[in-house]
C-alpha cells in the first residue's frame, strides 16, 4: 500500500476520532465501518490501522516504523481481506479465522474485510462464534456500502461508526492537494456527492473540463433567443447530459455566492470570468435557475427528448433572466 490520499479529510472527520476516542477507552473486538465510498473505506481502514499500532501515541503519523510497515502492507499483525472487493466465500472467511487465535507478534491483530457486504449470510454466520467468543486483542473491521445486506446478528455484535460525506470544500481542497487542476477540482467538488473516491475519478477525467468550459461558453454566450439555436443540439447531443448539467449547476451556484460570499467561490481558478457573468443576473435570478436545472434533470429521467429539455432549459434560463433582473 502506498500513502493516504485523504489523510487530511479523513483525520478531520467524525468516524476518525470516534476510532481515536475507542483506542484510547479501549477498542471493541469488532466494528462496522459504513460509506458508500469504497475509495475511502479502504483509507480509512490504513489511516485506522495506523492509529491502533503508531509509536508516536496513536497519532497515525505515517512515519514511525509500524505505520510504514502498515502503509507498505507488511505488518505481522495488519491483515486485508477481499481488497479486489468481490463476493466473499465461507472459505475466505474460515481461512482469516484460521490465523485469529495465533497470538499476535505486536499486542493486537487487525482484520480489515473490504465489501463485507458481499457476505454471504452462511459466511456471515461464520463470524458469529468470533465476534460472539472474541479473542483477546483481536479487532475485526467491516467495511460495508450496503448495511442492509448484513445480518442482524452481525450487527448487533459490532459497533457501527458511519463515514459522513464530506462538503464541497473539503473535497475542494482534497483534490487540490492531490495536484488536481482548478477547474476540475471544482467539477470533481460539486458532482461527486461528498465522495472523495469519486471526486478523484472525476479530477482525473479529461470530460469534465471539457464539459465545464461548455458549460462556461454557453453561459458567456447566451443573451437573447436566437443563441438558443448556437447551442441547444451540441448541449442536447453530450454523451454525459447529467454530467453537464451537474457542471452548468456550479457555474450557476458560484455565480450567485460571489454577489455575497466570494470566499465561498468553488471554481477560484476562473474568478473573474464567474464574476462577469454574475454581472448579468441577480441573485433571485440564479436561484430559480438552479431549480429548473433540477426540473430540467426530472425531464430526462422521465425519458423526455433531450433536445426538447435542453431548449425548454435555455429558453427558460433567458426568461428569468429577463423577469427577474438586477436592480
Amino acid at each position: 500500500m502506498s500513502g493516504l490520499v485523504f489523510e487530511k479529510a479523513l483525520k478531520a472527520s467524525r468516524a476518525y476520532s470516534l476510532i481515536q476516542n475507542d483506542i484510547k477507552s479501549g477498542l471493541s473486538h469488532a466494528y462496522i465501518i459504513s460509506s458508500g465510498d469504497d475509495d475511502v473505506v479502504d483509507e480509512f481502514f490504513t489511516l485506522a490501522a495506523c492509529a491502533i499500532h503508531c509509536e508516536n501515541s496513536n497519532s497515525a503519523c505515517l512515519e514511525c516504523p509500524e505505520c510504514r510497515k502498515i502503509l507498505h502492507g507488511n505488518h505481522s499483525d495488519v491483515f486485508h481481506i477481499n481488497v479486489k472487493r468481490e463476493k466473499i466465500k465461507v472459505e475466505d472467511v474460515n481461512n482469516m479465522l484460521s490465523s485469529v487465535y495465533i497470538k499476535a507478534l505486536s499486542g493486537r491483530k487487525l482484520y480489515f474485510i473490504h465489501r463485507a457486504d458481499l457476505m454471504n449470510a452462511q459466511a456471515q454466520n461464520k463470524l458469529l462464534k468470533t465476534f460472539e467468543e472474541p479473542p483477546a486483542n483481536v479487532t475485526v473491521f467491516l467495511g460495508v456500502a450496503n448495511e442492509s445486506a448484513m445480518l442482524d446478528t452481525v450487527k448487533s455484535r459490532a459497533r457501527t461508526i458511519h463515514i459522513d460525506v464530506f462538503d464541497k470544500e473539503t473535497v475542494y481542497s482534497a483534490m487540490l492537494a492531490l495536484g488536481c487542476d482548478g477547474e476540475l477540482s471544482a467539477v470533481a467538488a460539486a458532482c461527486s456527492e461528498g465522495m472523495l473516491g469519486k471526486a478523484r475519478k472525476i479530477a482525473t477525467s479529461p470530460e469534465y473540463a471539457e464539459l465545464y468550459r461548455s458549460a462556461l461558453n454557453l453561459m458567456r454566450g447566451l443573451n437573447r433567443s436566437s443563441d438558443v439555436l448556437k447551442y441547444d443540439g451540441s448541449v442536447a447531443n453530450e454523451s454525459n447530459i447529467g454530467a453537464f448539467l451537474d457542471v452548468l449547476s456550479i457555474i450557476i451556484r458560484d455565480m450567485l455566492v460571489i454577489q455575497s460570499r466570494p470566499e465561498m467561490l468553488l471554481s477560484k481558478h476562473v474568478t473573474g470570468e464567474i464574476a462577469a457573468l454574475a454581472e448579468g443576473y441577480s441573485p433571485l435570478a440564479l436561484a430559480k435557475i438552479l431549480a429548473i436545472i433540477n426540473d430540467t434533470r426530472r425531464q430526462l429521467s422521465l425519458n423526455v427528448g433531450a433536445l426538447s429539455a435542453i431548449d425548454n432549459l435555455l429558453f427558460s434560463i433567458l426568461e428569468v433572466r429577463h423577469k427577474c433582473p438586477k436592480s
